[in-house]
C-alpha cells in the first residue's frame, strides 16, 4: 500500500513534468497540478505538470505555447508520512521511440509537504520543448 502510495504521488510530480492543454488554459490552478524548477542547459525554467502518467508533458510557465514533452526519466521520489519512515523509489524509465535533437533537465531536489507528509523530487529528465 504505501509502494502503491509512493508511486502515485511520484507519478502526481510527473504529470509534475513534466501537460496537453490547451494554450489559454491556466494549467497552475488545475487539481493535482505541480510547479517545479528545472534547469535545462543555461535555462532556468519553471514548469507545470498535471496528470497521473509517467510521461505527461510540462507546460513551461511564461510561455503561452511552450510545453516540455519528456522522453526519459532518471528521477529520485522520496515521501515521508507524518510520523513515518521514508521511502524511496527511481523511476529509470525510456520511451520506445527515441527522437531526434533533445534537451537533459535537471530537476534540482525540491520538498513539497501535506498534511500526509513530505514529498521530494530530483534527478533529470530527457526531451524536447514543442513547438518545434
Amino acid at each position: 500500500m504505501k509502494r502503491r502510495l509512493l508511486v502515485l504521488v511520484a507519478s502526481g510530480a510527473l504529470a509534475a513534468l513534466a501537460i496537453a492543454s490547451t494554450a489559454g488554459a491556466d494549467p497552475t490552478n488545475a487539481k493535482n497540478a505541480l510547479q517545479l524548477q528545472a534547469v535545462c542547459g543555461t535555462q532556468i525554467l519553471t514548469v507545470v505538470v498535471n496528470g497521473n502518467g509517467e510521461f505527461t508533458p510540462a507546460h513551461v510557465i511564461g510561455s503561452s505555447t511552450s510545453v516540455f514533452i519528456p522522453t526519459a526519466l532518471n528521477i529520485t521520489f522520496t515521501f515521508t508520512p507524518t510520523g513515518g519512515s521514508t521511502e524511496t523509489e527511481t523511476d529509470t524509465s525510456t520511451k520506445a521511440a527515441q527522437v531526434k535533437d533533445t534537451i537533459t533537465c535537471e530537476i534540482p531536489l525540491q520538498s513539497f509537504t501535506s498534511p500526509f507528509g513530505t514529498f521530494t523530487i530530483a534527478g533529470r529528465v530527457t526531451g524536447f520543448f514543442t513547438p518545434r
